[in-house]
């Protein structure tokens, strides 16, 4: 019986190396030439990762790719080919010049302050002719351009108002000014700005304050993390009846990323959060964000409770579980199967490009849909008749070259990644309402990738759910187009002024303002006279 190789001590010296026979020595040449193989690609995916182009961006070579099985002669057919090279003897068709961006026009609504030119000395107003002085007869307007005042602060006092019997009957009727949190130091305004500087700008609290600082006003991070937390508290209805919105999605899409969360328990008195986004599909149109202290199934098993529809998102086994639940299939991301391709160049650069070429091929067939404004009854028929015939070519390529590439190498996990998860990546072509990838989920995962780079961690485990509350709100905002700074100071208000104001009515794509905010606000400040505000 023979032993194999990995039971068999290695051998050192060129003696040992010697006395063994041709068949192990061979034996031995290609499992150090595998083993090279896959340690110097696990070296160049290090160096791309911390060194190369983050860009995803692939340009076909100017070759027909063989995909076996594809046509007679084993290539893809031609309309699905990569672009050939124009021969020099073919004219080639000028492409249309794009216009010039110039300059964007100046905004109409904004203010304008005059300024004119300073005058002349006399000596040179004297006319050369009659040495009289010449005088101002017009003005021309030689350009428009930008002014900045930074941002200003006022103090809203709160007086409240005595009401008494001109006859001295009854009992005094005091009116009080309604307050979102009862003697807050923040006014709605500056809760919405502590919350759009943080979230929407990435700008951390100790920043925030240096900011503020400078405008005279000493704020302290710990006082703006209140500030936070409180507008976490007041958006909370808000944020439950848009929870109630996604779970009436008969689409869901879900990403999630790790957050660091200051935890004294732990070494280094970090531990690892997770941020989890959930986007309602076009007839349910609001952004959610939910924080747990890992990655398990149990958190989207329970955000996600007694829901019933088509889950969007990666591969991920606490995903799988909760489509298994539900009686689903998970629909995948091709842009994830499309990224191990991009990894694997530097591995197999010939076999990654006719993959990638195959991609673009599929991404050609969105982009036409998407241009002609298809519905989706006509999506869903586009892509029977051009993408699963594109996907069976597909799907037989990858079998054939997962048989002779590397397991371990990243070429041969991109293949292993399209076949074990084929199912799940296929299942678009059957929805026109469905999506090819998961990218306008990861769009909004980028906000919160950039946020981590500033603001580093949460504070706690409730730091992260407070987090989770105001940055739906702004996500949902921005989704629908609406100023969130402007939105939030308006919801703060009428909350305050009214706890049982209509919901629905408040919600982004519902909302329209019901105070005019910052409409006008002037402030006078003079030595002998107080500070007078009109809004």
């Amino acid at each position: 019986m023979k032993t194999s190789l990995s039971s068999q001590p290695v051998p050192r010296d060129r003696e040992s190396l010697l006395a063994l026979d041709k068949e192990t020595l061979v034996d031995r040449l290609l499992s150090l030439e595998a083993k090279l193989d896959q340690l110097s690609d696990y070296v160049r995916d290090m160096v791309t990762q911390k060194y190369g182009r983050k860009t995803e961006r692939f340009e076909a070579p100017g070759q027909l790719l063989v995909f076996p099985g594809s046509t007679a002669d084993g290539g893809m057919p031609q309309s699905q080919a990569a672009p050939s090279i124009p021969d020099s003897s073919t004219p080639v068709e000028d492409k249309p010049k794009k216009p010039g961006h110039g300059r964007k026009p100046i905004p109409k609504h904004l203010p304008r302050v005059p300024l004119e030119a300073k005058t002349p000395s006399d000596e040179a107003r004297r006319c050369p002719s009659c040495d009289t002085l010449r005088v101002a007869v017009r003005k021309v307007l030689r350009n428009s351009r930008y002014g900045y005042v930074p941002a200003s602060f006022f103090v809203e006092d709160l007086y409240a108002v005595v009401y008494e019997c001109p006859n001295g009957h009854g009992e005094e009727l005091i009116a009080e000014v309604d307050e979102a949190v009862q003697n807050g130091k923040a006014a709605p305004s500056l809760m919405a700005q502590v919350a759009v500087s943080r979230d929407v700008d990435h700008m951390p609290f100790n920043r925030q304050v240096a900011m503020y600082a400078r405008s005279g006003v000493p704020l302290n991070r710990s006082t703006l993390s209140d500030i936070h937390a409180q507008l976490a508290v007041i958006l909370l209805p808000l944020y439950l009846l848009m929870h109630r919105v996604l779970l009436e999605s008969r689409i869901i899409s879900t990403d999630d990323t790790p957050v660091k969360v200051l935890d004294r328990r732990k070494d280094k008195n970090i531990k690892t959060g997770r941020k989890w986004a959930y986007l309602g599909d076009k007839d349910h149109p609001v952004n959610l964000f939910d924080y747990t202290n890992g990655r398990g199934r149990d958190g989207p098993q329970l955000f996600l409770d007694q829901w019933k529809g088509t889950l969007q998102g990666d591969c991920f086994s606490g995903n799988l579980a909760i489509c298994a639940a539900i009686g689903t299939v998970l629909v995948a991301c091709l842009a994830h199967a499309r990224r191990y391709f991009i990894k694997a160049m530097l591995n197999d650069k010939e076999g990654c490009n006719q993959a990638l070429s195959m991609f673009q091929a599929l991404y050609e067939i969105e982009r036409t849909a998407k241009e002609l404004g298809l519905p989706t009854d006509e999506i869903r028929m586009m892509r029977e008749e051009e993408a699963v015939p594109l996907l069976e070519k597909f799907h037989r390529w990858l079998q054939r070259q997962y048989v002779i590439a590397q397991p371990k190498s990243s070429y041969g996990k991109a293949l292993f990644y399209c076949l074990n998860n084929w199912n799940e990546l296929t299942q678009y072509v059957k929805d026109g309402e469905l999506k090819i990838d998961n990218n306008h989920t990861e769009r909004e995962m980028k906000y919160v990738s950039m946020g981590k780079r500033a603001w580093l961690f949460f504070g706690s485990d409730q730091g992260g759910k407070n987090d989770a509350i105001v940055s739906s709100i702004i996500s949902t905002c921005r989704r629908h187009g609406v100023e969130p700074w402007s939105y939030l100071t308006d919801v703060v208000q009428r909350l305050a002024e009214n706890p049982a104001e209509n919901l629905e009515e408040l919600l982004p794509y519902n909302w329209k303002p019901k105070t005019v905010v910052a409409a006008t606000v002037e402030i006078i400040v003079s030595k002998d006279t107080p500070k007078t505000i009109s809004a």
